[in-house]
């Protein structure tokens, strides 16, 4: 009937607001191996559930230089300025069902990825029915959705309140001039010999502007 159009269903590749910056510039999320086997094939990764799932946690080093594994969507967002995500259409074509990525492996990769996908499991993930992967770049014109949950919008309970991204809007540029001002005062020349350009080295605790971001947003900024 005229006037209903079918529902899209979305699936999400979460991140860290870490990330916001380099996406934004680069324009694509990138096929990645995740730590497992190098022999496995890299992919974007995505996911039909609408939480960060525990088995995708990030991990950090403490004092004694030792990698822990965030615990929580709360903790996540703390120590990294708050969750990011890109939601793209279930249907799009650069979409692939898992079992293509099982089915690429390399003999010898077999027993990385079948404990990966049992320990998803175990964290409660269900691979069959809700992952999704990309074996190439998943550009800006295939992104439905760019959302961020600052840190006070998680709790203990998960995100509460997720807001979408305008990469049109004059945040976005504020936030570019912002990325020029810092590498032009760090003397950058596009990341031969500096860090500006990697935002998830540069800053690995906290942005210099990441404070501000939620300013931006509403339109608070100067």
């Amino acid at each position: 009937m005229k006037g209903f159009g079918r529902k899209i269903e979305i699936a999400w590749h979460y991140t860290t607001a870490t990330r916001l910056l380099s996406l934004i510039k680069t324009r694509a999320l990138q096929p990645f191996c995740i730590g497992l086997d190098p022999r496995t094939q890299p992919v974007v990764w995505f996911t039909r559930a609408e939480f960060y799932e525990p088995m995708a946690y990030p991990s950090w080093a403490d004092a004694n230089g030792i990698r822990r594994t965030m615990a929580s969507e709360k903790e996540i967002a703390d120590r990294s300025n708050g969750l990011l995500r890109v939601g793209v259409a279930t249907d799009d074509a650069c979409m692939k069902p898992l079992r293509q990525w099982q089915e690429q492996r390399d003999p010898g990769a077999k027993t990385a990825m079948d404990a990966m996908l049992t320990a998803a499991r175990d964290l409660g993930s269900d691979p069959d029915q809700n992952w999704l992967v990309s074996f190439k770049p998943v550009s800006q014109k295939r992104w439905l959705h760019l959302q961020i949950a600052f840190p006070e919008d998680v709790d203990e309970q998960g995100v509460k309140t997720w807001s979408e991204w305008d990469l049109r809007a004059p945040y976005t540029k504020e936030l570019l001039k912002l990325d020029a001002e810092q590498r032009a005062s760090n003397a950058c020349d596009e990341g031969e010999s500096c860090l500006c350009c990697e935002p998830n080295q540069a800053w690995q605790n906290s942005n210099p502007w990441m404070q501000n971001l939620d300013d931006m947003i509403n339109g608070r900024a100067e």
